[in-house]
């Protein structure tokens, strides 16, 4: 849930305030975490810990960063429809990757060998270490969205969001403004995946697939995707209530967690999306309170 609740809050950026409807959130995240694990697994480091483990984190950070830059490039003067599609067909071609490139990915058998880089012992202390880093992660991605929502950069992405043709023609850098967020974004999803590659060990196609992406709008969606805390609230409650209620607490078979599961999140998720933009598009939250968050600005 934390890190599908990172994912939410830089999607927000994306989409609640500067209008990109990222469908492709998956592919950003996996890219970086297959980039990861390539370089750290494949490479025969000479460096002694930490340096692989923190140059292959920063590599995986900036092949996803550049992916984002390029799709951004593509799809930045594109309708929603446009920007949906090609950020959809960028997660899936990231899909074909893992699958067609075995020398690399490993194919449909994954990739293994990711071992923590920082052993402290048991298996429980380091994956608690692990989450440990993870929450910080997260909470250094939440402080960045409050300070944008509260920030001249801010109003400027609401602005491009808003009406980019106006903005623009008040001399506002457009669509600089949105491939630069596109890429940054990006590549904090990546960083997100390298960190995912660390907690999960093995890399599978079926890591990468559309329930990522889905989690991630889900919960921007249910909650109010212009809001910060929006994120926040929808991933709990999207996310929160299936994982917990519905996998640790409903008597279900052991045997449909490997296959039917998976596929019921999926349907959960996307009927939720639905039900969600036709009753309520603007999420629990509802739309941003712009007067009172220009006035925070302006210091009134």
């Amino acid at each position: 849930m934390v890190m599908v609740l990172g994912l939410a809050l830089l999607l927000h950026l994306q989409m609640g305030l500067a209008r990109i409807a990222n469908f492709g959130v998956v592919g950003f995240w996996g890219l970086g975490a297959y980039a990861f694990a390539v370089l750290f697994v494949k490479v025969d480091w000479s460096l002694g810990e930490p340096w692989p483990f923190l140059i292959s984190m920063v590599f995986g950070a900036v092949v996803a960063g550049l992916a984002g830059l390029l799709v951004g490039w593509l799809i930045a003067d594109l309708e929603t429809e446009g920007v949906l599609v090609g950020t959809l067909g960028f997660a899936t071609s990231v899909w074909i990757l893992t699958i067609t490139e075995q020398e690399l990915t490993g194919g449909a058998r994954g990739l293994g060998g990711l071992r923590f880089p920082f052993d402290i012992g048991k298996t429980k202390a380091n994956e608690l270490l692990w989450f440990g880093i993870l929450f910080a992660v997260v909470a250094l991605i939440f402080f960045y969205v409050f300070r944008v929502h509260r920030s001249p950069y801010g109003r400027l992405l609401i602005a491009v969001g808003d009406n980019e043709l106006l903005a623009g023609s008040l001399g506002k850098p457009a669509f600089r403004t949105k491939l630069w967020l596109f890429a940054v974004g990006s590549a904090g999803m990546g960083l997100l995946g390298a960190i995912h590659g660390v907690m999960a060990h093995l890399l599978i196609p079926e890591s990468v697939g559309i329930n990522v992406t889905l989690a991630a709008m889900v919960g921007l969606v249910l909650g109010g995707m212009t809001r910060v805390w929006g994120a926040v609230i929808g991933v709990i409650l999207a996310v929160g209530l299936f994982d917990v209620v519905v996998q640790s607490y409903l008597p279900l078979p052991r045997s449909w967690y490997t296959q039917a599961i998976p596929v019921l999140r999926e349907m959960v998720f996307g009927a939720t999306l639905v039900v969600v933009l036709i009753i309520k598009p603007q999420g629990i939250l509802g739309d941003m309170r712009r007067d009172k968050l220009t006035r925070r600005m302006h210091g009134g």
